[in-house]
């Protein structure tokens, strides 16, 4: 009977360590079966109403865990645990030894458990998420929270998914190396977002780049993938090698100010789910882009989703050609985003040009995960849509049709 109480104190603590969900109902109930094994054999005159005791104290704690806070659950649950241990010692009437072995062992076994077990960290968002919240944070912008699931860690920005650990690099591969396929002879390279850093690292991967720029959309993102662990373990300290330069100036002003040229530049911005975003896919933003590229250069820019906002991603292209750009879609499938796009873009070279030199066979002089010359093929191939992608408007400050076409899409189905 002893074992009854430990577990329902032990359990729930072993449980939230793998998925809180878990601690949330199960936690509560197996403390009330505790409570009911222990009590229910002597407040139950009638034994044959013992199981009945059960059941009401089973559906009290469902209804109850989904109703307190995780912390208050967390102490109700250890509170109750040691008065049902003392409390059925007494009912035993184990001699006095016995007792202090029990109580003894007891202490052991749980000072043996805080000192190895994780440190319970309770987050307010946990009730939002399935897996456990190792991370929050707010910036200027968005809220970040990082769950964990095993060795693995889902990045969510505003209570949407970011990012995973598990596949990130089937987003950045293709993303970075496509570019130096189109063009290799890339020197200076500036990316503008990017804060995980794990573009960074894929660029790193290729030697003749000799300065890469980085500007943030969002500081405290930067700061957390320079110094966050979640971040730093995935980006392998890519903001640490000698050939980054992190610059502390504000976007826009940077690249209105600035009149710095580079041979390709790499826009892995927030998608326009929100007016303050859509400014970083207007024409009047590409045109300034533009002045910044040189004139063989090349520039990719993530467009958001092909599939779940098909309008968006197709005026996304649209309005970078209006710009003065030649645009060649490439999307590719993320196990845990979905189908994900971006646009290939130069100034002097057409879109058949890039596709031809993307698609033509080269021996890999990196290491990579997933791309390779068939990936680059796979990357370029698109099917039929059900949306019109012709007569799509052209996205501006003025006109917001990216904003307005993104919010309309089906993203329920993801």
């Amino acid at each position: 009977m002893i074992l009854v109480p430990v577990i329902s104190w032990l359990g729930p603590q072993f449980l939230y360590q793998i998925r809180p969900y878990t601690f949330y109902i199960s936690g509560f109930a197996v403390a009330c079966i505790a409570a009911v094994a222990i009590s229910g054999n002597i407040v139950a005159l009638d034994k044959s109403k013992k199981y009945r005791w059960n059941y009401l104290f089973i559906l009290t704690g469902y209804f109850i865990g989904f109703q307190i806070s995780s912390e208050f659950l967390y102490y109700l649950i250890l509170g109750l645990s040691v008065l049902l241990v003392l409390f059925d010692l007494a009912a035993e009437k184990i001699n006095f030894w016995m007792n202090t072995s029990i109580i003894a062992s007891l202490i052991i076994a749980i000072s043996i458990y805080l000192q190895f077990s994780l440190p319970l960290i309770f987050h307010k968002e946990q009730a939002e998420y399935e897996d456990k919240v190792v991370f929050s944070a707010e910036s200027q912008f968005h809220q970040l929270v990082i769950t964990q699931w095993h060795e693995n860690f889902w990045f969510y920005l505003d209570k949407l998914k970011n990012l995973s650990s598990i596949d990130e690099y089937l987003y950045y591969e293709p993303m970075v190396h496509t570019v130096f396929r189109v063009e290799s002879e890339i020197r200076n390279a500036l990316v503008m977002g990017g804060e995980n850093g794990c573009l960074i690292r894929e660029l790193l991967k290729h030697n003749k780049v000799e300065r890469i720029d980085i500007i943030s959309y969002d500081s405290l993102l930067r700061n957390l993938g320079m110094e966050s662990i979640y971040f730093t373990k995935m980006n392998k300290n890519a903001f640490q090698h000698k050939k980054v330069h992190v610059i502390h100036e504000n976007l826009l002003d940077y690249m209105i100010n600035f009149p710095k040229k580079y041979d390709a530049i790499f826009i892995d911005l927030p998608d326009p789910r929100s007016i303050e975003t859509n400014q970083y896919y207007t024409r009047e933003f590409y045109n300034i882009v533009r002045d910044h590229l040189d004139e063989d250069g090349i520039m990719i820019t993530q467009a958001g989703s092909p599939y779940f906002a098909t309008q968006a991603f197709y005026a996304i292209g649209q309005t970078i050609n209006k710009a003065g750009f030649n645009v060649l879609p490439i999307h590719n499938q993320i196990l845990t985003l979905g189908e994900w796009g971006w646009y290939l873009c130069a100034i002097t070279q057409d879109a058949e040009r890039m596709k031809k030199k993307l698609t033509t066979p080269k021996e890999m002089t990196i290491t990579t995960r997933w791309f390779n010359d068939e990936a680059a093929s796979l990357v370029t191939s698109f099917g039929k849509t059900y949306f019109d992608t012709l007569n799509v408007g052209i996205n501006s400050m003025e006109k917001p049709f990216v904003y307005q076409y993104y919010l309309k899409g089906n993203w329920n189905l993801n």
